[in-house]
């Protein structure tokens, strides 16, 4: 094995041990290179995930040179590994492009939310929805839902309820659940 095979291969074994670490919750510990790498690897995904469609590889590589001091190859290689550790590969992966479009659509609902544009979150979260389904660890309803309609007469009883009500409704649900979240 050359030089250039055995750098390979400790780079990966680098990756792989950060990966296990985070797939283990953080137990266990990590050599002070690792540490190090998953620091740099944090910060590349966390660029990532905030200029998804707003910056391009190469200025966000740049900015990763800026804070560590590192060659552009190694930026580029810390957005590679990033994007493999934190739940992709590279940006043809369809997951890691899924889940950053499903975090952009839920805070793209809430503002919609908080300015009371119930048109455009009933349109977000229909987008939404869709992303979810083609979420590869999306599993849909283990069995169809049956829905009964009491028809008497020809006419369905069923509570009629504005699009101003029910997005009332979704708006009250909406802060309950924050609520909820925050208190964890």
């Amino acid at each position: 094995m050359n030089t250039r095979d055995l750098l390979t291969n400790e780079k990966l074994q680098n990756r792989d041990a950060i990966l296990q670490y985070l797939m283990n919750g953080g137990e266990g510990e990590l050599s002070e290179i690792q540490q190090k790498l998953y620091e740099r690897y944090s910060f590349a995904d966390e660029l990532i995930r905030k200029n998804v469609g707003k910056k391009k590889r190469t200025e966000i590589a740049e900015m990763i040179q800026g804070r560590w001091g590192i060659s552009k190859p190694t930026a580029f290689a810390d957005i590679v590994n990033a994007e493999y550790i934190f739940c992709s590969s590279t940006p043809l992966n369809k997951k890691y492009t899924i889940q950053t479009r499903i975090e952009f659509l839920e805070v793209q609902i809430r503002d919609a939310s908080i300015t009371k544009d119930y048109d455009a979150v009933a349109k977000l979260e229909k987008v939404l929805s869709s992303y979810i389904q083609m979420y590869p660890d999306y599993e849909g309803p283990k069995s169809p839902k049956t829905v009964i309609f009491n028809i008497t007469n020809n006419n369905l009883n069923v509570e009629s309820v504005s699009h101003q009500e029910a997005f009332e409704e979704a708006e009250e649900v909406l802060k309950e659940l924050e609520a909820d979240y925050e208190q964890l």
